[in-house]
């Protein structure tokens, strides 16, 4: 059963997809008033109809699962009137009750939303302490990443190494904290770029780095500047040394027209050894995987059509971006050659849009091998090898990687016999009306947005590096165990994202890639609940009646098989993926992976943890007025929550980037661990009341 809050009244109903661990609702002293305003009259429904559906949903045994399932308060709601706005901010502090903010930054650098115009586009400006949490709110949040030695806790070495910082990448600007203390997150530094879109920002593993790109998708919104950045467009990546984390200073900058790139990953290669004096000099390499967005269109006036991933090299690495050059050296030292490209054969899409929309880099716990994830919209999930880039650079992608797509993933099947043909595991044994187009949208299918491949491999919620004594039996000697290893599993999410979808919000869905060869389907997730339709009647799924309001967007990874997804304005979701595996009902009892997904009877089910719904901080009564939110900010759509992008902690700590608020720190219970105990420091106002 689930509590849902529509027109008023709560209504407590059949939970129409997979259940939810039992939990019960945390909440805010005034959003649990207007949620629970109209209970008691439908309480008094409920019990005429309780007779019947007592029986309907199968008598005693359910008894106990209606018992926890009433406590959970459903925080989505589609339609707006007199009971429900979605821009009513206190309104919208839910959670259930397994989690709790340990901190909140607003990104409040120094009191200016913008720096001095000496450093535009140029440095960055070191932030202060006091002004945490205070306002003006700049805003605009996308993107998040963290990098730092979290399993020793963060310590800071006295060589400058070490710590834990995070990046938020927030239209014009990104900022960069210190979260070495997750109760405690300090604002560093942030690096103001005059143009716009800032969208996606990654970091090396070491901190010294950050890659961010722009990308122009609205010339009104985004006008390129007619100052001195006249012939710097917003289609471009930047590189920027964070080495002193609070003076970041841009060392690097490519256009890629005509819009940029929407998302980009990076790695440093220390295992090519090309022949090439060229490039055999250097130690390591650094490679650049670009997403762009109009993979058919032409590239500025050269004639050269440029797939939607490209790959790009810097010959001279690090050592290119010394700060100290002068002019003339950097033009000649920071380059980056296009060195190869990919886009899935139209052969293997049952007919659907190709469009790259995000690249993660994944080196393969079992084959070694560095993949790239690709999520390809209609085209699905695509997995393709880096391993072993050409002595030669194939810019336009004619074989490399081209050549190199280790394995996809689609709904419907993608060839005419194997893996990928009718009979073939690889597939959902759809239609491709059923998987892909506006067809395949209504039913949660297609439109592949993001992938988050596991960093581990699982065994029941165990990963290969945990003490063995902590293991379950099933889980042998580990994944190389002769009887027990098929137990040891690699899983990979992939979800959908739409901007209006009248019948659904979409699914996550849980792709088995032990073998990246040979990807099949275990188990798919929607948002839980049903929803009332704008005629009145009662509709078995959440969905999205425009903005994006609803949808998937950005997840990752965690520990014990749990994983997190945002859902912008319903907040941010976790589930339980460590019983996949072995829930899985195999036809006539027999496991067999190599078969795929016509040797699997039933699916397993994701279960449903907890949720949280950024409505900035806890302690104060009106964060609205008291930080200055800026709720007209329809880039956000006027609405908290709206949540983009949030990064795992190993620690046990999740990092959240709401578009208009800032940055939350949360905690779930099932993630805590004893080593690494930071409680909040702060008191809730009702803890203070």
């Amino acid at each position: 059963m689930v509590a849902r809050c529509v027109n008023g009244p709560i209504q407590i109903e059949p939970l129409k997809s997979p259940p939810m661990r039992p939990s019960r609702l945390f909440k805010d002293k005034e959003a649990a008033d207007k949620v629970m305003t109209y209970a008691f009259v439908a309480l008094a429904v409920i019990s005429l109809l309780s007779a019947t559906g007592y029986l309907a949903l199968g008598g005693s045994k359910n008894v106990e699962t209606m018992n926890e399932m009433e406590e959970w308060v459903d925080p989505v709601v589609e339609i707006e009137d007199e009971n429900h706005s979605h821009t009513d901010l206190l309104a919208h502090r839910l959670q259930t009750d397994n989690m709790l903010l340990i901190d909140y930054h607003n990104l409040n650098c120094d009191g200016n939303v913008a720096p001095p115009p000496e450093l535009d586009n140029v440095a960055g400006r070191p932030c202060f302490p006091e002004y945490k949490n205070v306002g003006p709110t700049p805003g605009d949040s996308s993107e998040i990443a963290i990098e730092g030695n979290f399993m020793e806790d963060c310590v800071k070495n006295a060589d400058g190494t070490g710590g834990c910082y995070a990046y938020v990448s927030s239209y014009n600007q990104f900022e960069i904290l210190d979260i070495s203390e997750p109760n405690n997150i300090v604002l560093l530094s942030t690096y103001y770029a005059e143009v716009g879109r800032m969208i996606d920002i990654k970091v090396t593993p070491d901190n010294n780095w950050v890659l961010v790109n722009h990308e122009l998708t609205n010339s009104d919104l985004d006008p390129i500047p007619t100052d001195d950045d006249a012939n710097s467009g917003a289609n471009r990546l930047d590189v920027i040394s964070v080495v002193n984390k609070n003076e970041p200073i841009k060392v690097a900058e490519w256009n890629n027209p005509p819009a940029g790139f929407h998302n980009q990953d990076m790695h440093v290669d220390c295992d090519w050894e090309p022949a090439n004096p060229l490039w055999s000099i250097e130690e390591c390499h650094l490679f650049l995987y670009g997403a762009d967005p109009y993979p058919e269109m032409v590239e500025g006036d050269s004639g050269t059509f440029y797939k939607g991933t490209q790959i790009f090299y810097v010959p001279l690495g690090f050592e290119a971006w010394d700060i100290t050059s002068t002019d003339e050296q950097q033009n000649d030292s920071r380059q980056i050659l296009r060195w190869g490209g990919y886009s899935p054969e139209p052969e293997t899409t049952c007919g659907g849009s190709i469009f790259n929309h995000d690249n993660v880099f994944h080196i393969h716990p079992i084959t070694g091998q560095k993949l790239l994830y690709i999520s390809y919209w209609d085209a699905g999930l695509r997995i393709v090898d880096v391993s072993n880039p050409p002595e030669i650079p194939d810019p336009e992608g004619i074989s490399w990687p081209q050549d190199n797509e280790v394995g996809r993933w689609m709904g419907c099947p993608t060839a005419d016999d194997g893996w990928y043909g009718p009979d073939g595991g690889g597939h959902a044994n759809m239609s491709s009306e059923e998987w892909g187009g506006s067809s395949g949208a209504l039913n949660g299918n297609g439109w592949i947005h993001y992938a988050v491949p596991y960093d581990h491999l699982l065994c029941n919620g165990a990963k290969d590096t945990d003490p063995m004594e902590t293991w379950d039996a099933e889980c042998g000697t580990g994944p190389n165990d002769a009887e027990f290893g098929i137990n040891w599993r690699h899983l990979t999410m992939i979800a959908p994202e739409y901007g209006t979808n009248t019948n659904h919000t979409g699914y996550i869905w849980t792709i088995d890639t032990t073998d990246p060869a040979k990807p099949f389907l275990m188990s798919k997730w929607k948002l839980p609940g049903s929803s009332i339709l704008p005629d009145g009647s009662e509709h078995p799924h959440h969905y999205i009646p425009g903005g994006y309001i609803y949808s998937p967007h950005n997840g990752d990874t965690g520990t014990h098989g749990h994983v997190y997804w945002t859902h912008y304005h319903a907040g941010n979701w976790v589930t339980d993926h460590s019983d996949i595996w072995q829930d899985l009902v195999w036809v006539d009892g027999v496991v067999s992976p190599e078969i795929g997904y016509p040797a699997i009877a039933q699916m397993s089910e994701t279960k449903t943890m907890g949720y949280f719904l950024p409505s900035g901080p806890t302690w104060m009564e009106d964060p609205k007025a008291t930080l200055g939110y800026d709720m007209a900010d329809c880039w956000a759509s006027c609405m908290i929550p709206f949540d983009w992008g949030l990064q795992y902690d190993p620690r046990g700590y999740l990092f959240i980037s709401e578009m208009v608020s800032g940055v939350y720190v949360v905690q779930m219970d099932e993630d805590k661990n004893p080593n690494f105990a930071y409680p909040p420091l702060y008191m809730a106002t009702e803890d203070a009341e």
